[in-house]
């Protein structure tokens, strides 16, 4: 007869054996019990709700939003022009005196990072996405170098090789663009002119973010960004 230590003892064992086996069964691929299924009509992620978010105000329905851009820059454009021309007229008699005065560029310039204020994530001067970046071969310096903003345009320096920071100069060249959101630079290869070079600027951010937008085409320059022409057709 087993004494009840014995007894203890071999219970024991062989609940321990029980989970050893069930462990190695588990291991091995053993069939387990499926997770819950979805629940038709039910977004647990809300990924339909974020997607409607998203495209709030960036979209009019049957519309192209990028060509209504286009539309707005363009009368933008229209009452800048008239402006320019009527306060180019002498004033009407009784006609209230424009205002005067001057105006200093606040930037383009890097932006501080710690937005806490104490130092917790601070990546010091930083700037937006930079999309795009393109060195042009037929510059054998190295310094001609084209970049893409999120929705910045383009930029180009023709100091990009300086091997100290503060003293690379860039300058936009897309500024009067119907589209400033840049996805993509190319430079066409075989000329060996820097100032001649062909450039093709791909609008639209495909970065898919909160603040991304849609393009109208392809920008392409032939005169190394002095001039563009907009194929809209290219999508």
């Amino acid at each position: 007869m087993m004494n009840s230590c014995s007894r203890r003892f071999t219970r024991c064992s062989i609940f321990l054996l029980s989970c050893i086996l069930a462990s190695f069964a588990h291991g091995q691929g053993a069939k387990q019990s499926p997770s819950a299924p979805r629940v038709a009509g039910v977004d647990p992620d809300h990924e339909k709700e974020r997607d409607a978010w998203f495209y709030r105000g960036r979209i009019v329905p049957g519309k192209n939003s990028a060509e209504l851009r286009r539309r707005a820059h363009r009368t933008k454009m229209e009452m800048r022009m008239h402006r320019a021309q009527s306060t180019a007229k002498p004033a009407a008699a009784g006609a209230p005196a424009s205002l005067s005065g001057s105006w200093a560029p606040l930037g383009p310039v890097p932006l501080a990072s710690d937005a806490s204020g104490t130092g917790v994530q601070d990546y010091h001067q930083v700037s937006g996405r930079a999309t795009a970046v393109a060195i042009d071969p037929a510059d054998a310096t190295g310094n001609t170098v084209y970049i893409g903003g999120a929705q910045g345009g383009v930029w180009k320096s023709a100091t990009g090789a300086n091997p100290t920071a503060t003293s690379i100069t860039w300058a936009p060249i897309t500024d009067d663009q119907a589209t400033l959101s840049i996805g993509s630079i190319a430079i066409q290869p075989g000329n060996s002119d820097p100032t001649q070079s062909v450039i093709l600027a791909g609008t639209g951010e495909a970065d898919d973010s909160s603040d991304s937008y849609y393009g109208l085409g392809i920008l392409v320059s032939s005169n190394a960004g002095n001039s563009w022409t907009l194929m809209s057709s290219a999508n």
